[in-house]
């Protein structure tokens, strides 16, 4: 257990090894505990661990705020366990929503890790896109613009009102968006509301931010075409697969020296329905990264 703030501590594997140091970043509802199986692959090169996020498993429970649960402050926690720990630049290999965290590092601390791995986890919350359409990120931002401009200097207004106007067309299409995802779905009974789950992921929804290209070394594993069956023929699948071919198009253009890996019709945990492919990946883009 690693303290990172007051009254927080997380949970922190090691599974050993000797090398450059791996750290593997769980999903949302996941834990440390989702990579055992596939951390044992990579210890003869790298020393491995794996971090249980703040809210979930063995971790503290803070309560569920934008600011207990945004990508700055859970990046900071990952950057805390590596400070505590004395841990040397390592790999971070985040899946799922981790890819914020993942892009949070990438764009404000490159100079702290050798390697971003995104495991199915370059979506519109790590890498907003011109085709990104997706409401959260954008709506996380202006958002935070919002905010700033109330409490602004007078000086410091024109140029954050020219940011908002700037961002009104994206978040324009974000709604578009949220409004067909939402059509004909039925409303959640009260008692999964106020659930924990939904209240963290609703803090965590609400603390998304816009994210473009990192200064650090990437690759991305992605499950596309998506898995689809039994609903293949559905309007709603055809609709996720263009939307993550062209999210995975607007990555590797925003990206040009990042390597992204497809893995047709993989599970969203690519690492359990394909591991053979993600662990080769892994190996092959750490081994020849920069140092």
């Amino acid at each position: 257990m690693v303290p990172v703030e007051r009254g927080v501590q997380l949970e922190v594997l090691d599974f050993g090894g000797a090398g450059t140091p791996l750290i593997f970043l769980s999903g949302f509802g996941g834990t440390a505990h989702d990579f055992a199986g596939l951390a044992e692959k990579f210890t003869s090169a790298h020393h491995v661990y794996a971090i249980t996020r703040r809210g979930f498993g063995k971790s503290a429970h803070p309560p569920a705020t934008i600011a207990a649960y945004s990508p700055e402050r859970l990046a900071a926690d990952t950057l805390t366990v590596v400070k505590a720990l004395r841990i040397g630049r390592p790999f971070l290999a985040g899946h799922s929503v981790a890819g914020q965290e993942l892009s949070e590092i990438g764009t404000r601390h490159p100079e702290r890790v050798r390697g971003l791995i995104y495991l199915d986890a370059a979506n519109a919350e790590a890498f907003y896109g011109p085709s990104s359409n997706v409401l959260y990120p954008i709506a996380g931002e202006v958002r935070r613009d919002l905010e700033q401009l109330i409490s602004a200097q007078p000086s410091e207004a024109p140029k954050l009102i020219e940011k908002i106007t700037g961002e009104l067309p994206r978040l324009q299409r974000g709604l578009n968006w949220y409004a067909t995802a939402v059509k004909g779905v039925r409303d959640l009974p009260l008692e999964d509301i106020n659930s924990r789950q939904k209240t963290l992921q609703d803090a965590i929804v609400k603390g998304a931010r816009v994210y473009g290209p990192t200064g650090t070394p990437v690759l991305s594993i992605v499950a596309l075409p998506l898995q689809c069956a039994p609903e293949c023929d559905s309007e709603a699948a055809k609709r996720r697969e263009l939307a993550a071919e062209a999210q995975a198009a607007d990555f590797s253009e925003a990206n040009p020296s990042a390597k992204v890996v497809r893995l047709p019709y993989a599970d969203h945990f690519v690492w359990e329905s394909n591991q053979k492919a993600v662990v080769d990946a892994m190996k092959e883009f750490m081994e020849n990264a920069p140092r």
